[in-house]
């Protein structure tokens, strides 16, 4: 009895565990059935998006322009997210982690910049939010986000909304996550609705 058990037990964790790992982020899907699904942040209505936001969209207006999906599917105006369109989300987060050394600002002004060899925090999340802007990723679906980390520091990070949830590019992890495992408080973001506007969440 205790063998049939435990052959149970070892049974079902082997046909668990590939699930586990790509819901995980540990590897994309090979099929849409295996897709992850992560819930969506709640919006608190509008508020004063970060200094260096409005700075840069003053002087670069085509950041904050809102474009219309090219390539990728949409349903109900948010990304449909698929086994490709996933495969370039994670790609694109790797890519550009790997690309940027991390480089604090000093002087006390926030720069905000889209390109460069080296960054901080919300010039990696420009720099993924521009390659998928080129990639044909709707605006609405892109949206720059302030968060609290667990250590109490102020962050910045991309958030990918699609039709499955709301999805987590950071420079601090290569794994795309959905946005409630990363262990942030979420401040503010971008309004899905206007690329130029920023939400409290």
């Amino acid at each position: 009895m205790n063998k049939l058990i435990r052959m149970l037990v070892v049974s079902v964790a082997v046909a668990v565990i590939p699930q586990v790992a790509s819901a995980g982020f540990l590897n994309v899907p090979k099929q849409s059935l295996d897709l992850p699904t992560a819930g969506k942040v709640n919006t608190k209505g509008y508020t004063l998006a970060p200094s260096g936001f409005y700075v840069m969209c003053s002087t670069m207006p085509s950041a904050c322009k809102v474009q219309r999906a090219r390539n990728v599917g949409t349903s109900a105006g948010n990304l449909r997210l698929t086994v490709d369109t996933l495969g370039v989300i994670d790609r694109i987060n790797r890519d550009v982690n790997g690309a940027i050394r991390p480089k604090a600002e000093t002087g006390g002004t926030d720069v905000w910049k889209i390109g460069g060899s080296t960054g901080d925090c919300e010039d990696y999340a420009l720099a993924k939010r521009a390659a998928l802007l080129r990639k044909g990723f709707p605006s609405s679906s892109l949206l720059m986000t302030s968060v609290v980390t667990r250590r109490g520091e102020l962050h910045a990070v991309l958030m990918v909304r699609t039709d499955r949830g709301d999805f987590v590019l950071d420079n601090l992890s290569p794994l795309v996550k959905p946005w409630s495992a990363t262990g942030y408080r979420f401040t503010s973001m971008q309004s899905p609705d206007n690329p130029r506007m920023w939400v409290r969440l």
